[in-house]
C-alpha cells in the first residue's frame, strides 16, 4: 500500500469518528513505507478515535473481529475470517483480486468518497450470513478421522 493510499484510509476511518482499532501491517517486504504512513498520521492527526497495535493474542483478535461493526483495509483476514464470521468488510484496492469472497466483502478503489460510502453501508448491516467460503472449520476432524481408517502401505524399494 502506498503512502497516500494508507493516508487516504487512515483519513476516512478518522473523519467517519467511528471508535476504530489500526493494526500495523505485517513484517513483510515493502511495509516499512507503510508503517511510516501510519506512525506519520498518528502522531500529526492525533486520532481520538483511532486506537493503533503492532499485535495483540490470536484469541483477542478474533473477539475483535467478531464484534466489529466493519472491516477496512485490504487484508485477506476480511475475506477468509470475516466470511467465516459474518462480520462486514470493506476491501481496497486489487491486493485481494482473484480469490474467493464471500457476500460479507466490498471491493472499493482507494478513492476517500467511495472507501467512505461503504464503510457506512457495510457498517449499517450488521452481522451477516456466515458463508464459509475457506471451509466450516471441521477440516482437522474429518483428515483425522479418514487418516484413521485408510489402511496405510509404505513400499520402500532400495536400489543401489
Amino acid at each position: 500500500m502506498s503512502l497516500e493510499h494508507v493516508n487516504t484510509t487512515l483519513q476516512v476511518v478518522k473523519d467517519l469518528e467511528m471508535p476504530s482499532f489500526w493494526f500495523w501491517p505485517n513484517v513483510d517486504a515493502g511495509s516499512d513505507g507503510t508503517s511510516r504512513g501510519i506512525r506519520r498520521f498518528r502522531e500529526i492527526e492525533k486520532p481520538r478515535n483511532i486506537r493503533f497495535f503492532k499485535n495483540i493474542p490470536p484469541e483477542d483478535f478474533l473477539k475483535v473481529l467478531y464484534n466489529s461493526k466493519c472491516i477496512v483495509g485490504n487484508s485477506s483476514v476480511a475475506i477468509r475470517e470475516c466470511s467465516f464470521l459474518g462480520v462486514p468488510a470493506v476491501n481496497i484496492g486489487s491486493r485481494q483480486e482473484g480469490r474467493d469472497r464471500g457476500v460479507n466483502v466490498v471491493d472499493v478503489p482507494h478513492d476517500y468518497a467511495a472507501i467512505k460510502e461503504a464503510v457506512l453501508r457495510q457498517a449499517e448491516n450488521g452481522p451477516l450470513q456466515i458463508r464459509p467460503v475457506y471451509g466450516d472449520g471441521n477440516a482437522g476432524d474429518r483428515i483425522a478421522d479418514l487418516l484413521a481408517t485408510v489402511h496405510l502401505k509404505i513400499e520402500k524399494r532400495l536400489t543401489y
